[in-house]
């Protein structure tokens, strides 16, 4: 009978079956580590497209990891199974010798303890295969953690280059702000230069006409007197006049449609075109009828009446008409203007304005329009002034000093929603929070980026900014049109947004605010409130 409680020693390949199950463990828990050691190398608050860049890459690695952590789970439940169905065969074997030896008994001893000789060697054998098996997860377990190490590497090394060549590019741009700036600088001395030769001719005329006596001196007055009266109005140019109630309200179907056609960061320069056309009234608000991707209406003026789709066919207009004119920048005036006076004239203008001049001016404006009259037989054609006209109501045309450049700039982007062209700007590929990088796409817009403001998606990095230079003020400075304004809504001591002051009247301070309710919104506060949390100092 001992024999018979012998036979089931076989116990010990449940033993066996037992490591290859720790094994497995082990095998998930390298797995779950190695993932963790990604996530740890890869989570972060990225706040630059180096801190993307690096996030993107990361990504991958961690997907590859993964996918091998799987693959390894995969075998080594294969590799549990195997030795599962290998004891069951194993069990119902020796239970079927001990059924035949029970019948026989006289017959079975000797055949019992062979039997025991062959369960235990193939048990021997069984357990031998086992360490094999743990072993080569081991290996396996081994090369997962070389693997996940080898992508971890390869995955910084990329973002170290990623992140070297962005810096590049900031560099390159650094390099072409100076060149603008010397530029500008060469422009100004020269027109210092054409104020001196204007003051020369200034005195050498009035000399003159102190030899010609007092009544020459009136009759000059008044040629230019009548001269002035011909052409006041000729001429409208500058910036500064205000939209109309009708074209704030359409501000968020024109962002949706400058979003669409990829031309998000013209919304203001949309907003002008509808003052000039129609001040934001009618059904045709952009006076798109006639336009050739209107395909729903007839091409008559006005025949279209539905406001939205007006809007949507001006705003495809006009992107194209930036296409041409191979504009990209708001702010680059000259190529702007090209394309503003393409969509009056139609965009065949731009190619003739290229083609024959080179550039867009004034004077060649008015030369295609009496061409073109001429040539359809009309009393006139378009407007050939309609450049200075819609920049009137253009924000960037004329900012004035440079803390109200950034105020004007800021005020110019009032009614946006969702805020996709200041985070896509800043390198996000979907939504965050984005007061930060409206505040910093506003200095973009100006010039002074990491000048006076830094480029910053998260608050409490613009915070340091300004502390580490000397220049923050707490809740008790009392600021100027131009700085920064940090709130701290539960006044828990962590500041969680920003926006710009426009001006502080009365003890009220004036803001304009991205992400205000994901909008760009005008606030006021009084000055002193408990929720403001500190100042930039301008």
């Amino acid at each position: 009978m001992s024999k018979s409680i012998k036979t089931r020693d076989i116990i010990k390949n449940v033993k066996s079956i037992d490591k290859a199950l720790i094994a497995g463990e082990h095998i998930r828990n390298i797995s779950a580590k190695t993932k963790e050691h990604i996530e740890e190398n890869t989570q972060s608050q990225y706040t630059s497209p180096d801190d993307y860049a690096i996030k993107k890459v990361n990504e991958n690695a961690e997907h590859f990891i993964n996918k091998t952590g799987i693959e390894a789970k995969i075998q080594t439940q294969k590799g549990y199974r195997l030795v599962k169905e290998r004891r069951k065969r194993k069990k119902a074997y020796i239970d079927n010798e001990i059924t035949e030896s029970s019948s026989n008994k006289i017959k079975t001893k000797e055949p019992a303890q062979t039997n025991i000789k062959t369960s235990g060697s193939k048990t021997k054998k069984d357990i031998k295969a086992s360490k094999s098996n743990i072993k080569n997860t081991k290996n396996s377990g081994k090369a997962i953690k070389n693997t996940s190490k080898t992508t971890i590497k390869t995955s910084q090394e990329l973002a170290k280059q990623s992140a070297i060549k962005s810096k590049q590019i900031s560099k390159e741009s650094y390099h072409t702000v100076k060149i603008i700036g010397r530029k500008s600088w060469t422009v100004s001395k020269k027109g210092i230069s054409t104020v001196k030769r204007i003051i020369d001719t200034t005195r050498t005329s009035l000399a003159f006409l102190c030899s010609v006596g007092w009544i020459a001196i009136l009759i000059i007055l008044l040629i230019a007197l009548i001269g002035g009266i011909f052409m006041t109005g000729s001429s409208s140019s500058g910036s500064g006049n205000q939209l109309s109630q009708e074209v704030i309200e359409y501000t968020p179907i024109i962002q949706k449609y400058a979003d669409e056609y990829e031309i998000p960061h013209f919304v203001n320069a949309l907003q002008a075109i509808m003052m000039q056309e129609s001040g934001g009234k009618g059904t045709d608000p952009m006076q798109s009828s006639e336009c050739s991707f209107n395909t729903k209406f007839p091409n008559t003026p006005n025949a279209i009446t539905e406001p939205e789709y007006s809007i949507q066919v001006g705003v495809q207009n006009f992107a194209d008409c930036l296409k041409r004119a191979n504009c990209t920048d708001p702010l680059d005036i000259p190529l702007l203007s090209l394309a503003m006076q393409g969509y009056n004239f139609g965009n065949g203008y731009i190619e003739w304005a290229v083609k024959n001049f080179g550039a867009y001016s004034q004077g060649n404006a008015k030369v295609f329009a009496d061409e073109q009259a001429r040539e359809h037989g009309w009393n006139s054609y378009g407007d050939p002034e309609y450049v200075p006209h819609v920049m009137r109501y253009y924000q960037f045309a004329s900012l004035g000093t440079s803390n109200s450049k950034l105020v004007n700039i800021a005020l110019s982007q009032v009614g946006n929603q969702g805020g996709t062209p200041y985070w896509s700007w800043y390198g996000y590929k979907e939504r965050v929070e984005w007061c930060a990088c409206f505040v910093s796409w506003c200095a973009y817009q100006l010039g002074d980026l990491n000048i006076t403001i830094p480029k910053f998606s998260a608050v409490k990095d613009g915070i340091k900014y300004y502390q580490n230079k000397g220049l923050w003020g707490d809740k008790n400075y009392i600021p100027k049109t131009g700085d920064l304004i940090f709130f701290d809504w539960q006044q828990d001591g962590i500041s969680d947004h920003v926006g710009v002051v426009e001006k502080v009247e009365n003890n009220i301070i004036y803001t304009i605010e991205g992400n205000s309710n994901d909008q760009c919104k005008q606030n006021t506060y009084r000055i002193s409130s408990n929720i403001i949390y500190g100042f930039s100092i301008s």
